[in-house]
């Protein structure tokens, strides 16, 4: 496989040409010709890279789910209802949606290192801002804006978990990295907890400390990642077969067959889609219900609300393990029992009533444990290969993101509702509702080819 080539930066005007420069795809060093010394390099920059995603995506999160734990302490402060605060939180969502899909477009064909430190740098930067505003309408826009630049973010990763390592032991890996998600999520509901215990209630450092954390840690890893391996005289991995069969291929061509015609790849968007609305519909406002319902403390709702993420942790390494040992990179059946499972959950964690925090936090683990696993195959191993090619890897990744940040759209602004309209037993019946949906597309609408042993390298 051959790194994309890019427009020549010099023909550009001055700005332009450097901007360009800096995301141009890195040009690719001498072959290691030492056998050994290529398999010491190999070992260090999967690691590496590796490790530098894990750590830099759960960070981006640290800019995005902030908002959750300050939620109640914000509405409180502004005076807003809970419908105005889903129309707040749903403009990340739009804007990071969309921009998922045309950012995968680009990150397929630029700099992975530099597509990266950029999503971080932003997002802080515009989370000190934010945290500034006081008005519903700038804290609208500022948030959507928060989404375009998160939403550069996870391209880059899909193309350098595809270009970087073999097939074997894919959906493990990708389990592995994706718990970035849920340990940056824990990470930031824990801290905000904190900030807010520690500042009687200023919601605004939730916004500003997170800010200079990831403006400092974009600037870290700009000077941690690699680009492609041809760029650190490695030879290219060939991910797909198809890869090398289309190696004469326009990306346009590829694009168009292997995305926008792929009728599994849009089965598969329409079940994130569903499974984000549930996802982000307890994340974003479990606190909330904790505050309003089960009589807890804001800083405490927070640091309960954590559990979700934290105990997802081990539903997204179930899950990649599962597929992997088990159904042997089969993913709909993995699915297909975690979300039969997330259907219960969400009923009993309702109509249990208020048991006490030990039967709240089980509750929450449980739906934690159960949306996260299929959240984690779906936007990540499942769509890349159901796209079947390393060359639309990120656009592929990018099209199933846009139907779940459409979900996690429909997530804010109706659960606001139907809250408002019918109390949270309303909410709840939404995501529930959602959650068989997801489960009927899984065992009636997703074919899969018949299952195979991992290939080695």
């Amino acid at each position: 496989m051959t790194t994309p080539a890019a427009a020549p930066p010099a023909a550009l005007p001055g700005p332009l040409a450097r901007l360009c420069a800096f995301y141009t795809p890195a040009p690719p060093a001498p072959p290691v010709a030492d056998p050994d010394a290529a398999r010491r390099l190999w070992t260090h920059w999967r690691w590496r890279m590796l490790a530098a995603m894990f750590l830099g995506y759960g960070l981006l999160y640290f800019c995005r789910k902030n908002i959750s734990g300050a939620l109640p302490v914000l509405a409180k402060d502004l005076g807003y209802t809970n419908t105005q605060l889903g129309v707040l939180g749903s403009t990340l969502y739009v804007t990071y949606g969309i921009g998922k899909f045309l950012n995968g477009v680009l990150a397929d064909r630029s700099n992975i290192r530099s597509f990266m430190a950029t999503a971080l740098v932003a997002s802080g930067l515009v989370n000190l801002w934010f945290g500034t505003a006081c008005t519903l309408w700038v804290l609208a826009l500022l948030w959507g804006l928060n989404g375009w630049v998160q939403s550069m973010g996870f391209p880059p990763i899909a193309r350098g978990m595809t270009i970087w390592y073999e097939a074997r032991g894919k959906a493990t890996r990708w389990a592995l990295w994706t718990t970035s998600h849920q340990a940056g999520t824990t990470a930031i509901m824990l801290l905000t907890g904190v900030l807010l215990a520690w500042s009687d209630g200023d919601w605004r450092l939730a916004f500003r400390v997170p800010g200079l954390l990831c403006v400092a840690a974009g600037v870290a890893l700009y000077f941690s990642l690699a680009d492609t391996p041809q760029s650190k005289g490695l030879a290219p991995v060939t991910a797909f077969a198809s890869d090398e069969a289309e190696e004469s291929e326009s990306y346009r061509t590829i694009f168009f067959r292997r995305v926008l015609r792929n009728r599994q790849l849009w089965v598969i968007a329409l079940v994130n889609l569903c499974v984000y609305i549930v996802r982000y519909g307890t994340l974003d406002w479990a606190a909330k219900f904790l505050v309003e319902e089960r009589g807890y403390a804001a800083a405490r709702a927070a640091g309960m609300a954590a559990t979700i993420p934290l105990f997802g942790i081990a539903g997204v390494l179930v899950a990649g393990f599962a597929s992997d040992a088990v159904f042997k990179g089969r993913f709909r059946t993995v699915n297909a029992v975690m979300l039969g499972g997330l259907v219960l959950a969400l009923a009993a964690f309702y109509l249990a009533g208020p048991r006490g925090p030990v039967a709240d936090f089980a509750f929450l683990a449980l739906v934690g444990f159960c949306v996260e696993g299929p959240q984690s195959l779906l936007g990540g191993i499942a769509s890349v290969e159901t796209g079947g090619s390393a060359k639309v890897a990120s656009a592929a990744a990018g099209l199933v993101g846009v139907a779940g940040y459409a979900g996690a759209t429909l997530s804010s602004l109706g659960t606001g509702v139907f809250v408002d309209a019918f109390g949270w037993a309303g909410g709840f019946a939404f995501w529930a509702t959602c959650a068989v949906i997801a489960l009927t597309l899984c065992v009636i609408a997703w074919r899969e080819p018949a299952a195979t042993a991992p290939q080695a390298r």
